[in-house]
C-alpha cells in the first residue's frame, strides 16, 4: 500500500478509536515518514521541535491561566449577578443573561471550554432554579459559549496568528464586530423562542441595585478594555498581555474579591499545564501532519479542484465555510487552523480575501464544530454539566445551529463588521 493511503488509514482508524487528536496526527505523520524513503526522521523531529517554538504561542497558557484564576475567585458570580440585574427581567431573560454574561467573560477567558465550564455552570443551575426548559437553558448555554474565542483575548486567534504571521492586535480588533453580532442574532432567537411560549417578565431591579452589580463587575468589566488598549497604544504585545492578564486576574481573585487563597496558585497553575500540554501537543502533531500534506501536494489538489469548480470569491468563501464545518465536526481549532493553512493562504490570494477575515471565519466555523457531533467538545462538557445524556444535549443544542449559521453567513459576507475596526484603528 501506498505511504499516502496508510497516513490517511491510521489517522482514520485513531480517530474511530477516538484517540487524543495529537496521537492521530502525530502517529500518522510518523508512520508516513518511516514508509518514506525520501523523508528524513531526523528533519521530522526537528520540525516538531521547532513547531511550538515561537514567542506569541506562549500567551496561550499565560491567557488559560488567567481564566482558571478569574473561575476560581468569583469574577464569573459577579459578572453573571450584574447581567441579571441589567436584564434580567425581560421575558425569557435568563437566557439573554446567559449570552451578555459570555460576552462579558469572553472578555476574560479566551475560550469556549472555559465558558461552559466555568459560567455555564452557573448559568445552567439559574436557569433551572427559575423552571427554564431543559433544551432553552443548554441550548443558550452552549451556543453562547461560541463567542467566547471571538472576542478578545481569544486563544485561537493567538494561534492562528503566529501560525500565519497575522498581526494578534489586528485579529483582537477584527474579533469585536462578529462577536456583537453573533450575540445580537442569538438575542433575537431568543425574543423569538421566549414570545412563542409566553415566558413571563420578572421584577425590575432598582437603579442602587444595578449600580451595585455594576461596582461588584467593574474590576472584570475593565479588564478587556485595559488589555486591548494596552495592545494597541503599544504598551504591551500580546504575550505580555497575558501574562498581564494572570497577574490582573489573582490581584483582583485574593484582593478585591477576596474570594481565592493565594496559595491556591500553585494548584491552578498545574491544572493550567494540563490543560495547555494536550494543546502543545497538537500543534506539534498538526505541524508535521501539515508538512506530510504538502509534501504530498494535497493543499495544491484541494486548492486546484475549488477553483476548478469556481473562480466566483462568494462562492470560494462557501466552499471553504463548508470544508471548515465539516472539518469543525472531527478535528480541534488547533490542528485545523495549521492543517487548513496550506491550502486558505492561496485562496485567500486568489479571491482577495483579507488573512484577519479569514482568521475569523476559520475560528468561528471551528466554534460550531464544538457543538456538532461526533467530537464536540462542549456538548461533552454541557452533558456532564447538565446530567443528561450526550444525545439529549445533541437534540437540544442542534436548533441553536441556525442562528450560528446566520451570523456565520452574515460575518463572511459582510467584510465591514470584521475590517471595520482593524481599519479605524490603523491595522490595514
Amino acid at each position: 500500500m501506498e505511504p499516502i493511503k496508510v497516513f490517511f488509514l491510521v489517522f482514520l482508524i485513531l480517530m474511530v478509536m477516538r484517540a487524543p487528536m495529537y496521537l492521530c496526527l502525530l502517529g500518522s505523520s510518523l508512520l508516513y515518514i518511516y514508509l518514506t524513503p525520501q523523508l528524513s526522521m531526523m528533519t521530522a523531529m526537528n520540525k516538531m521541535m521547532n513547531a511550538p517554538n515561537s514567542f506569541t504561542l506562549l500567551a496561550v497558557p499565560f491567557f488559560i491561566f488567567a481564566g482558571q484564576v478569574m473561575n476560581n475567585g468569583g469574577v464569573t458570580d459577579r459578572i453573571f449577578g450584574f447581567a441579571k440585574k441589567m436584564i434580567g427581567h425581560w421575558s425569557g431573560g435568563l437566557a439573554y443573561v446567559n449570552v451578555l454574561s459570555s460576552l462579558i467573560f469572553s472578555g476574560i477567558s479566551g475560550s469556549a471550554l472555559a465558558d461552559v465550564g466555568g459560567l455555564g455552570m452557573i448559568e445552567i443551575k439559574a436557569m433551572r432554579d427559575e423552571k427554564y426548559d431543559d433544551d432553552l437553558t443548554l441550548g443558550v448555554t452552549g451556543a453562547s459559549s461560541t463567542v467566547g474565542p471571538i472576542i478578545p483575548p481569544s486563544i485561537p486567534f493567538v494561534i492562528y496568528g503566529a501560525m500565519a504571521n497575522v498581526s494578534i492586535g489586528a485579529l483582537f480588533m477584527a474579533g469585536l464586530g462578529p462577536g456583537v453580532v453573533l450575540c445580537i442574532v442569538l438575542c433575537i432567537y431568543i425574543y423569538i423562542i421566549a414570545k412563542k411560549r409566553k415566558y413571563p417578565r420578572h421584577a425590575k431591579a432598582s437603579g442602587r441595585e444595578k449600580w451595585k452589580a455594576f461596582l461588584e463587575a467593574l474590576p472584570a468589566l475593565m479588564f478587556p478594555a485595559i488589555m486591548l488598549g494596552g495592545i494597541w497604544t503599544g504598551w504591551f504585545t500580546p504575550t505580555e498581555s497575558a501574562m498581564f492578564s494572570v497577574l490582573y486576574g489573582t490581584i483582583v481573585s485574593c484582593f478585591v474579591y477576596r474570594e481565592m487563597d493565594i496559595r491556591k496558585l500553585p494548584s491552578l497553575a498545574v491544572a493550567t499545564v494540563r490543560q495547555v500540554g494536550p494543546s502543545i501537543a497538537v500543534v506539534v502533531g498538526a505541524s508535521l501532519f501539515a508538512w506530510v500534506m504538502t509534501y504530498e501536494q494535497i493543499d495544491k489538489v484541494v486548492v486546484e479542484l475549488i477553483l476548478s469548480v469556481t473562480s466566483n470569491r462568494y462562492v470560494i468563501l462557501l466552499l471553504i465555510n463548508l470544508i471548515l464545518l465539516i472539518l469543525g465536526m472531527f478535528i480541534e481549532v488547533v490542528a485545523a487552523i495549521m492543517i487548513m493553512l496550506p491550502i486558505l493562504t492561496p485562496l485567500m490570494a486568489i479571491a482577495n480575501i483579507s488573512p484577519i477575515h479569514m482568521g475569523v471565519i476559520l475560528v468561528l466555523n471551528m466554534m460550531i464544530g464544538l457543538l456538532t457531533p461526533p467530537v464536540g467538545m462542549s456538548l461533552y462538557m454541557l452533558s456532564s454539566a447538565s446530567k443528561r445524556s450526550f444525545g439529549d444535549v445533541v437534540k437540544m443544542v442542534s436548533p441553536w445551529l441556525i442562528p450560528l449559521f446566520i451570523a456565520l453567513a452574515m460575518v463572511t459576507y459582510i467584510e465591514p463588521i470584521t475590517m471595520f475596526l482593524p481599519g479605524l484603528f490603523g491595522y490595514v
